[in-house]
Order: structure tokens, then C-alpha cells, then sequence
């Protein structure tokens, strides 16, 4: 399938958003300090832009944030075994401090998630995606609603 420009559709959107309310976290793959891959669920994680993501990270200086300074690059996978749509994610993630960006990504997550950091003690990591990929669901013909999308494509 050739690429389009990477421009994360409505259903995207609605997965990612919903995806902990329907007990389907996003999981988010990345490199440790020492190099070892880890996988993480993270709640939090939400569409941020067209072309990004954002998941608030309660402990800012945590291992999770310390890795990312050191490599950006990270992998996110969205999944719904029922419908079994399936998306994946590629991109760097950055911690933005800038205070208008903490307070929407903050309010935008879960308030599940909004109570495990009831201080507002945490930092808003914003992704910016260079690869999504996927599909909405799986038919006796195979992939349903197919996307590519890639920066710059």
C-alpha cells in the first residue's frame, strides 16, 4: 500500500482517545538507558494533532523520561481484539513544559488516569508521529479500511 501523508483520520482518533475506556491501552514500546527494550502501558496517551500524540507521564523524572532524553524514538500499538482493529505507531516523543500544553493534555486524559496524579505533578510528552499504520478491522477478505501514512509522504 503506498503511503499518504500522515494525518491521523477520525477513527484514529476515537481509538486512541477511547482506547482505555474500552480496556484497550495503548502500549508503548522504548529503548531503557541501558539500551533493553521496555513496554509499557500508558493510559494516558492521546491524539494531540493531526500528525502527533501526547501521554502525561506522572513521574517526570522516572525511567521513562530519563530513556527518551537519551533516545526519542519510540513504538506505540493500539489493538481491539473484538473488532480486531489494529494500529501502530512510530515516532519521537520530547517533554513539553510549556504550561498551556501540560494543562490540555492533562485535562484530556481519563480521569482515571487524572486521579493517579491528583498534584499535577507530572509532564506532557508530546510524540510527533513519523509512521501510522494499520487497520480498522479484519474481513473474511483480509484488512478492513487499510492506512499508511508517513511524514513527509
Amino acid at each position: 500500500m503506498p503511503a499518504s501523508k500522515l494525518e491521523l483520520n477520525d477513527h484514529i482518533k476515537e481509538s486512541v482517545n477511547g482506547a482505555l475506556g474500552v480496556r484497550n491501552p495503548m502500549l508503548v514500546s522504548y529503548m531503557d538507558e541501558n539500551g533493553q527494550p521496555v513496554l509499557s502501558f500508558r493510559g494516558s496517551t492521546q491524539v494531540s494533532s493531526g500528525d502527533q500524540l501526547a501521554i502525561w507521564v506522572r513521574n517526570g523524572d522516572g525511567n521513562f523520561i530519563r530513556s527518551i532524553e537519551k533516545n526519542p524514538k519510540l513504538a506505540l500499538m493500539y489493538r481491539d481484539e473484538d473488532t480486531r482493529c489494529t494500529y501502530q505507531f512510530q515516532g519521537r516523543a520530547r517533554v513539553d513544559s510549556g504550561e498551556a500544553v501540560r494543562a490540555q493534555v492533562f485535562a484530556a486524559m481519563a480521569q482515571v488516569e487524572k486521579d493517579h496524579d491528583f498534584a499535577r505533578a507530572g509532564v506532557a510528552l508530546i510524540i510527533d508521529l513519523d509512521l501510522a499504520q494499520g487497520f480498522v478491522g479484519l474481513g473474511p477478505a483480509g484488512p478492513i479500511g487499510p492506512v499508511h501514512m508517513v511524514r513527509g509522504a
